[in-house]
């Protein structure tokens, strides 16, 4: 591991981990992994973490395939490389839910169905999604706008019914640090793994004006998450 590391992101994990507890000794947690460059640099960060730390835990990626079949073969020989496990799940779904007024909406439901679904089967007792600080800044921004709520999702969430804990470790990094280690350190990403609407979902259109935003206030990211911290959303 490059030294400076720490600094640029690794310590931002351990405040993360260590201020709303994420991690344990002995966690058996469960990596989403779509292909894209935040899950492959969780799974990265995380391994880079047991490493440097006391903390000691077990660490299993899974994908799961709706029928757009991107190929995860870089990805999966990666994880084999580090000693981590992979999950494969196939649900060819695509052609009913992009039928779907909101289709995004009823994919990610039914990903966290089947992730709960093989966190019980093979005992995980956390998922860890790659949600970072600009994730976070996007859904509290896109509540605002559409909803007329203050809500964004939160570091560390306990589903009851499946006695599973939600944790994002990633909430103190920025995208763009994401962005450089992972073409720094060539972290492998899925290839072909194309949705119809990656572009036109209301997202991007939040990241278009975040985007615009930090042109004149480039610290706008870290003073909307301060904000969250002291509103009690979390």
């Amino acid at each position: 591991m490059k030294k400076w590391y720490n600094k640029l992101f690794l310590n931002n994990i351990r405040k993360a981990v260590d201020k709303y507890n994420l991690i344990e000794n002995e966690d058996n947690i469960l990596v989403g992994l779509s292909g894209g460059k935040d899950s492959i640099f969780l799974i990265y960060a995380l391994d880079l973490l047991r490493k440097n730390s006391y903390l000691d835990f077990n660490i299993t990626g899974i994908h799961i395939d709706i029928g757009i079949n991107a190929n995860m073969e870089k990805v999966k020989n990666y994880l084999n490389y580090i000693n981590i496990p992979y999950i494969y799940e196939n649900i060819n779904i695509k052609g009913n839910i992009f039928k779907e007024r909101n289709p995004c909406y009823i994919c990610s439901k039914i990903k966290r169905g089947i992730i709960a679904r093989v966190s019980k089967e093979k005992g995980f007792n956390k998922i860890a999604y790659g949600h970072h600080m600009t994730d976070v800044v996007n859904t509290f921004l896109l509540n605002i706008i559409y909803t007329g709520q203050f809500h964004t999702f939160k570091p560390n969430s306990y589903n009851k019914e499946h006695n599973l804990y939600l944790i994002r470790p990633l909430i103190y990094v920025k995208e763009e640090i994401i962005k450089k280690v992972v073409i720094d350190e060539n972290l492998p990403l899925g290839i072909n793994n194309y949705c119809p609407y990656a572009e036109k979902n209301k997202r991007k259109e939040i990241a278009i004006l975040i985007k615009n935003i930090k042109k004149n206030y480039p610290d706008f990211e870290e003073k909307t998450l301060k904000a969250i911290e002291k509103s009690n959303l979390w």
